[in-house]
């Protein structure tokens, strides 16, 4: 890339690592976390032995985490500092694809937008893999554009990605929903599109196994709260902050209008908008919580943050929308979408379910996760 857009991308990279890092120490850890602490302290038998008996949805994420303690020791730091990288590498893979989307600026607009926003710096302070699904739902879009261009040899990467965001949470695989949506809208040759189905298919072919085990185990995953009539407006303004207990109501009010009306400028303004950006943001931001929510009428599965990807559909199409306004209005959206923080300690990241310290785990430990909590953050409900 030329140095310009390499630039952009260290920038969004380095705010984003930065926020994350900024009081990432303090809040103590919470329940889903102090299960990733316990597995961290335990002997590879026992995760081995743990991992086939309840918990297989979350190994991937769980041996990443084995192998850091090994390294560096297990503490609410070291657990949290890879989901700080990873929210680095989303900022900076989306200001990568907007590039590819729309040009510099598209590039330089989402991948910032993406770094401030409190829930992806939120996110950047957990212990868990849903900072990871984000990354790689970034990277694959990214690789599906690629393909989608005609660049053959993006088309192994993509299936790989599409394999490990299946591995790090099965509900990333929403995501190939809204990527045949994209290839849909854009009618490339039939090359082109054989070998973007061929590549999900061999990408979701290669999670198969994790999709057994983990049904097997079910009977360990907890519920989300259910779906009511105020489910989407709750989601929605759970991606432009997550502390909805803590935000008064007109000011959350104020950030999803802000939200929507962009969007509809987007919509309105679309022949000055590259056709290519809405193609890939609007059915990635609109599909995986729709599937989901059909999915959770017969079972709640809609906890928040498994869509946590998408996230950076939302900074992509509100920085599309930027694209498109006059400077004067551009710098009027910045303000009304600029974080606000509640927060004592760092300025985005917040608690809203349990805390506590992790219990101590000796070479002893068994197999089963510490009482009280599930193989599954679903069981926490959607903070």
């Amino acid at each position: 890339m030329p140095s310009w857009d390499r630039a952009t991308v260290w920038a969004s990279a380095l705010v984003g690592l930065g926020l994350g890092l900024w009081g990432i120490a303090d809040p103590s850890a919470w329940t889903d976390e102090i299960v990733t602490l316990d597995v961290a302290h335990r002997s590879w038998p026992q995760l081995m032995e743990l991992l086939g008996h309840v918990d297989a949805v979350h190994g991937l994420h769980y041996v990443l985490m084995y192998l850091v303690g090994q390294a560096a020791g297990v503490s609410e730091f070291t657990m949290r500092l890879p989901s700080a990288v990873a929210v680095a590498v989303a900022a900076a893979g989306l200001s990568w694809l907007g590039r590819l989307l729309g040009g510099p600026r598209l590039g330089l607009y989402a991948g910032l937008l993406l770094a401030v926003l409190p829930t992806a710096s939120r996110y950047a302070q957990e212990a868990r893999s849903f900072a990871f699904v984000m990354a790689v739902a970034v990277l694959a879009t990214g690789a599906m554009v690629k393909a989608l261009s005609g660049h053959a040899r993006w088309v192994a990467g993509y299936a790989v990605l599409i394999a490990l965001l299946g591995w790090f949470n099965v509900m990333g695989l929403l995501l190939v929903v809204a990527h045949a949506v994209t290839v849909a809208l854009r009618r490339p040759g039939r090359r082109v599109l054989i070998r973007l189905l061929a590549a999900q298919a061999v990408g979701i072919t290669a999670v198969i196994p994790l999709l057994i085990l983990g049904f097997s185990q079910r009977s360990a995953v907890g519920e989300a709260p259910p779906v009511t009539a105020t489910t989407p407006y709750n989601y929605l303004t759970w991606l432009l902050t997550p502390g909805q207990d803590t935000l008064p109501t007109a000011l959350k009010l104020l950030l999803t209008l802000t939200a929507l009306t962009a969007v509809a400028l987007l919509i309105a303004r679309r022949r000055k908008t590259p056709s290519l950006a809405l193609a890939v943001g609007a059915p990635w931001l609109a599909i995986p919580p729709l599937l989901l929510l059909g999915l959770s009428l017969d079972q709640p599965l809609f906890a928040y943050r498994y869509l946590l990807f998408c996230l950076p559909a939302l900074a992509l199409l509100l920085a599309a929308a930027a694209t498109v306004l006059p400077r004067p209005k551009q710098l009027l959206l910045a303000l009304l979408l600029t974080p606000r923080s509640p927060y004592p300690t760092s300025p985005y990241a917040s608690r809203t379910a349990g805390t506590g310290t992790p219990p101590p785990c000796s070479p002893h430990c068994g197999a089963t996760p510490p009482p009280g909590t599930e193989s599954s953050s679903a069981a926490a409900g959607a903070t």
